[in-house]
């Protein structure tokens, strides 16, 4: 099987892939891979929707096109938390948002730039300060184990798990 460079005829200098602390698969391979070879990742999602702006909890779901997202399903709330509590707690210790701690997580790893969203100019001018924000080594730590202990359930578990909470079964 050929590789992307040999399909291409020239390297690829870029990988657009979902990354950020609640989907962490990237730093297994994709970014060493990166590191190795001066190429970059680009994180697309990087706040999963904004459930690392920490707001969300199973006692506050969102709506909209949120509530279809696995991560948002009630058991999945329940196994970030951790995760989720590690980032407050990065976030209290910087006098920062969590949201800018989950950024600033992604941009101190070798070869990644992010592509946060944005609804409000104060959510986009949080998101550039979060480039600011150098985490110690112990927060850096904190979150890459917190990210790798988080193991979302399947979409399909999600939706037999809302299934039988909404109907009882």
């Amino acid at each position: 099987m050929a590789s992307g460079d040999d399909a291409l005829g020239q390297p690829v200098v870029s990988n657009q892939v979902q990354f950020s602390l609640a989907h962490a698969d990237p730093l297994e391979d994709l970014v060493p891979f990166a590191q190795r070879e001066n190429r970059m990742v680009i994180a697309y999602s990087p706040l999963a929707q904004g459930l690392l702006g920490g707001k969300y909890s199973p006692d506050n779901r969102p709506g909209g096109i949120r509530a279809a997202n696995p991560l948002f399903g009630t058991e999945n709330l329940h196994r970030v938390a951790p995760l989720l509590d590690t980032v407050r707690e990065v976030a209290r210790a910087h006098d920062v948002r969590p949201s800018q701690v989950a950024l600033a997580w992604l941009l101190s790893l070798p070869q990644v730039v992010v592509i946060p969203g944005a609804s409000s100019v104060e959510q986009l001018e949080f998101n550039v300060a979060a480039a600011d924000l150098e985490l110690d080594a112990d927060s850096q730590t904190a979150l890459t184990q917190a990210a790798r202990a988080f193991i979302p359930i399947s979409a399909a578990r999600t939706f037999v798990a809302e299934f039988r909470d909404k109907f009882g079964i």
